[in-house]
């Protein structure tokens, strides 16, 4: 048995010295496989080259799975905040606006120190004439009184027809029941301006007026207006030599479509 054992133990030792001296002789310069890895390598290369394969479209395949879902994460977080910076926007715009509103007024009133100011918002419109008479929310509790003026600080909007405890409807200049005195600001001309069924302001002239395209327009002393308030800018000039007369067209100072804020004006107390 001992023998047997000893005799097992040297055949290990052989075969070991003998593969390590083959490991140290093929390890060395050796450029061509032999014959058994030649054949070994030709049989397993289709194997891995469908493994690479199928490893690849899986990996390709998951990739694009998860790169999907990533960027249908993201376009919705995209979206969030596109309609968060409109929404901003929107509010930033509006703030523009009624700080140009007001800084027109404040320019009006250090112009003007001679006048009362009523700041008043608008309530409603007369669905039959919507936007020649509108309701503010400001009536006789704040000395409001019917044929005060009511403006903006861009221009004369109309006058007060009537009036409650808190509440007064407002006539503007462009309904067609409304008539103005007024004066050209350039030659001191003199006309009549209306209203008309289309909302727009419209001044019979003398013939003789000396009145042009751009020309500045405002109240005249004979008006229901306190003279001087600006109305808008001429438009065009017809003449009319039949009539003798001039027809005027006036484009407004005024937005009368985005009107949200006016303002009462009275005369102003003077101090004793």
């Amino acid at each position: 048995m001992r023998f047997l054992k000893n005799k097992l133990a040297v055949i290990t030792v052989i075969i070991a010295c003998a593969l390590i001296i083959t490991v140290a002789f093929t390890s060395k310069g050796r450029t061509r496989p032999t014959t058994f890895e030649s054949f070994v390598g030709s049989a397993i290369t289709p194997v891995q080259k469908v493994f690479f394969k199928t490893g690849e479209f899986f990996k390709n395949t998951f990739g694009t799975l998860f790169e999907l879902k990533t960027l249908k994460k993201d376009n919705k977080t995209l979206t969030e905040e596109v309609v968060k910076l409109k929404e901003e926007n929107r509010k930033l715009y509006q703030m523009a606006l009624e700080n140009k509103r007001l800084r027109d007024l404040l320019e009006f009133k250090e112009s003007n120190p001679k006048y009362e100011y009523i700041g008043a918002s608008i309530t409603g419109k007369d669905p039959g004439n919507w936007f020649d008479i509108f309701t503010i929310d400001k009536g006789m509790k704040n000395d409001v009184e019917v044929n005060d003026s009511v403006i903006t600080g861009q221009g004369l909007v109309g006058r007060v027809i009537e009036v409650g405890s808190n509440y007064s409807k407002v006539m503007a200049i462009i309904d067609e029941r409304s008539s103005i005195s007024v004066i050209v600001n350039r030659t001191r001309d003199t006309g009549i301006v209306s209203g008309n069924v289309n909302s727009e302001l419209i001044a019979v002239m003398p013939l003789e007026s000396d009145i042009v395209k751009g020309d500045d327009i405002i109240t005249s002393d004979f008006s229901t207006f306190y003279k001087g308030l600006y109305i808008g800018k001429v438009e065009s000039v017809e003449k009319q030599e039949r009539k003798l007369q001039k027809l005027v067209k006036i484009k407004t100072s005024v937005d009368f479509k985005r009107l949200e804020e006016v303002f009462v004006i009275k005369q102003a107390t003077l101090a004793d």
